[in-house]
């Protein structure tokens, strides 16, 4: 199938192998995921370690059946939808793509609807029937969006992220059962694997799918066309790129390593996905909270923070339970305690990349574990330091919204040093901006993520946004691809 913008000139095409765009198996938590190239076709199989409903390859043709129906009857519409709907941990997002099908082999994407709410889907636990409620409201929003006499043929999905990844596995079945009966309800193509809970590599794939379809980078002949993709969700965040020593790749933990075939050709991609390090998750974990235990208990007492204003007393929601939260006496608060407090969850958890690399053996295939020992320095990193200081990357979610609320570039997003993040940070440390009171913090993660955890120099160039010609920069836009190939 090949892919095309609309109206955007000199954009390339894209051709994915008639198989899908990337892959055909989601897992959740620790499951093995592993690739399978065979005959052109780009697969991933799975050893399955839970009960929960997740993606699987059972997605593959998920149209094609209907096209089959369809390809006989005489005045077809060349209209196509994809309806996709993101379960993230702070909201539910739903992007209704739309397609101009030149052939049977050819589409071009035309536009894109896109809305939000909040809470996330998580927030429900308790409450399952109010979450799936919360989603009918982004369905019937669909149906005004997709013409009545093309909704039978149009595919439905909800693909939920860390919130659910996070939840106990019964109340999170619950709520996609729930989610499920919705969609039947519905009068777009469903199929009882269209709720499911994603992994986080097909994030990180997906991701970096959108970006490069979206400039153009895909299918290009130059050696080193493509750009790297940072996602910072409420519960994880995601890394991928195409690195451009091959070192890189033999010395990376072999799961981190994905072949990818479009337009004739392979680009090997590291993605790695980082559980529990989204930004909200991350203001817990620096409040004192363990992962294991975000969405899952409450707190007694208040949660105290450096990072927040001196005397600062508030209350802090996330998927919906409410932590109070306060900041410590004048002289204990500020930039420096912040930044320690920053600095010390990332290298837990995080490798500071070094020019010399190998397998990291305490490295498994999920990433809320990634490295455990007492003296990470010592531990081997993931990828060469050279590569993501050569890489251009383009950043989003929260990256964008946090540089975008703190002054630092404007609604259409834009370029910014890596150094910008702390020096904006000490600036906002000292004088806290009211509406924003957990600026601070935020700023000193995302600064210490970026230079201590993924080991961007400061000098790195960052491109900020949070739309790309017209469309939302997420990983809806590969997950779709992938539905209708």
């Amino acid at each position: 199938m090949t892919l095309r913008r609309d109206g955007s000139a000199g954009m390339s095409l894209v051709q994915l192998t008639r198989s899908g765009v990337v892959m055909g198996a989601s897992g959740l938590g620790l499951f093995l995921v592993f690739l399978v190239v065979h005959s052109g076709r780009l697969t991933l199989q799975h050893q399955a370690g839970s009960d929960i409903n997740v993606s699987s390859d059972r997605e593959n043709g998920l149209i094609q059946e209907v096209w089959q129906r369809e390809r006989a009857r005489p005045g077809r519409s060349q209209i196509l939808y994809g309806v996709m709907i993101d379960a993230g941990s702070t909201g539910s997002r739903l992007h209704v793509f739309k397609f101009r099908r030149n052939s049977e082999d050819d589409i071009t994407l035309v536009s894109e609807k896109f809305e939000s709410i909040k809470p996330g889907l998580s927030s429900y636990a308790d409450d399952p029937d109010e979450g799936a409620a919360s989603i009918r409201g982004l369905v019937q929003i669909a149906q005004e969006v997709v013409p009545v006499a093309m909704q039978r043929t149009t595919p439905l999905a909800l693909k939920a992220t860390a919130g659910l990844r996070m939840l106990p596995e019964a109340k999170a079945q619950t709520l996609l059962d729930k989610v499920q009966e919705v969609f039947e309800a519905s009068p777009f193509l469903v199929r009882k694997d269209s709720v499911v809970v994603m992994n986080g590599l097909d994030e990180g794939l997906f991701a970096w799918f959108t970006v490069n379809f979206l400039i153009g980078a895909l299918g290009s002949k130059e050696k080193h066309s493509t750009k790297g993709a940072l996602d910072l969700g409420g519960g994880s965040t995601q890394i991928t790129f195409s690195p451009r020593d091959k070192e890189t790749l033999r010395s990376s933990p072999e799961s981190f390593v994905r072949p990818v075939t479009i337009f004739h050709k392979t680009y090997m991609l590291y993605v790695h996905s980082y559980l529990g390090f989204g930004l909200m998750a991350a203001r817990l974990r620096m409040m004192g909270m363990e992962t294991e235990d975000i969405n899952r208990r409450s707190v007694k007492g208040s949660l105290r923070s450096a990072c927040l204003p001196a005397d600062f007393r508030g209350a802090f929601e996330h998927s919906g339970m409410e932590y109070p939260v306060s900041g410590l006496p004048e002289g204990e608060a500020g930039f420096g305690a912040c930044w320690a407090a920053a600095l010390a969850m990332v290298s837990r958890r995080i490798h500071q990349p070094v020019l010399s690399s190998a397998s990291c053996d305490q490295i498994g295939p999920d990433s809320h574990n990634v490295c455990q020992s007492k003296q990470p320095a010592q531990k081997t990193c993931l990828y060469s330091q050279d590569e993501v200081r050569q890489e251009p990357f383009y950043a989003f979610s929260y990256y964008f919204d946090r540089a975008k609320e703190s002054g630092m570039i404007g609604e259409e997003g834009g370029s910014l040093k890596v150094s910008k993040f702390k020096q904006r940070a000490e600036e906002v440390c000292r004088k806290p901006l009211p509406e924003y009171p957990f600026m601070c913090m935020d700023l000193c993660y995302i600064s210490a993520l970026l230079q201590e955890g993924f080991g961007f120099n400061p000098n790195n160039v960052l491109m900020l946004r949070k739309k790309i010609d017209g469309v939302e920069t997420s990983w809806a836009l590969g997950a779709t691809f992938r539905m209708l190939s």
